[in-house]
């Protein structure tokens, strides 16, 4: 007997309680629970400013202080800014498109234990608390996003955006797209192993390090090895793109659009199929 499942007991034996769905019945069950992910998200969207009285002001005062500290650090006293053109926008949308991606990966860290109450009160598929989630910031993670935009163009005064920055729109959506297959995989890591909860943030910390946030590629040019092996980073390869399309009016070549494609949609592929593989155990686990 699997000690997975709750067994009931019925005229030709046992049958789990809390069977898995097929994958594509499960793809039906979220899809007629579109509508509650959405409200959910919205409901609880910007919460996580609105304990302070001036939770509007905090919203674009934490991204500037956060470019103000990093700026300092490595800008002035490690000058990594040497070679980079607006180094400053360069910094502000590396920065907050990175604690997107981040934030999206940390949030499924425990996730399963934090909405016990609703997994062992209703019946519904657990990944549209992921979904969910992934509107959620999506939201948050608006203004933050507007405010990197406009300041890095401030600082490059007398440069104006050039239609580029449209492509931004459908940047910002794979992002969330791509995090939210990363949070399907760390929802269920740390549900099966809690102790996971701190590789996790070790990881995030060393993804932010690592991704060219505060620095160019171009000063591991000497370890060619080094710096190929960091252009293969997919945050590395969404800022890059971010960058281009703003403050440095480039489009991305096609190639550049397929890998991230391929980042995306693989993501989110691979992280539901891994969530749903244990979509039986979730009730147990919480």
């Amino acid at each position: 007997m699997n000690a997975e499942h709750t067994y009931v007991v019925v005229r030709n034996g046992l049958r789990p309680l809390n069977p898995r769905p097929r994958f594509s019945e499960y793809l039906g069950q979220l899809w007629e629970r579109r509508y509650f992910i959405v409200a959910e998200a919205r409901s609880k969207a910007l919460r996580s400013t609105r304990d302070y009285r001036l939770w509007k002001l905090w919203l674009v005062a934490n991204p500037i202080l956060d470019v103000a500290f990093y700026g300092f650090l490595f800008g002035v006293l490690f000058r990594t800014s040497r070679g980079i053109d607006n180094f400053v926008g360069y910094l502000f949308l590396g920065i907050i498109f990175m604690r997107m991606i981040t934030g999206l990966f940390s949030s499924g860290s425990g996730l399963i234990r934090s909405s016990r109450g609703m997994i062992q009160t209703f019946a519904f598929p657990r990944a549209a608390l992921v979904f969910s989630q992934t509107i959620r910031a999506a939201i948050d993670n608006l203004l933050p996003g507007v405010v990197a935009l406009l300041l890095a163009f401030l600082v490059q005064w007398g440069q104006p955006p050039t239609a580029t920055v449209l492509f931004v729109v459908p940047l910002y959506l794979m992002v969330h797209i791509f995090g939210c297959g990363l949070m399907f995989i760390t929802a269920r890591l740390t549900a099966e192993m809690p102790d996971v909860k701190a590789l996790v943030g070790i990881t995030t910390q060393a993804w932010f390090f690592l991704s060219g946030v505060m620095f160019s590629l171009d000063r591991f040019s000497h370890t060619p090895f080094i710096q190929e092996l960091m252009a293969y980073n997919p945050a590395y390869i969404f800022l890059t793109a971010i960058r281009d399309t703003t403050i440095y009016s480039t489009v991305p070549s096609i190639e550049t659009w397929a890998t991230l494609l391929m980042w995306t949609l693989g993501s989110l592929l691979v992280g539901l199929f891994y969530f749903w593989r244990a979509e039986h155990k979730y009730v147990r686990l919480a």
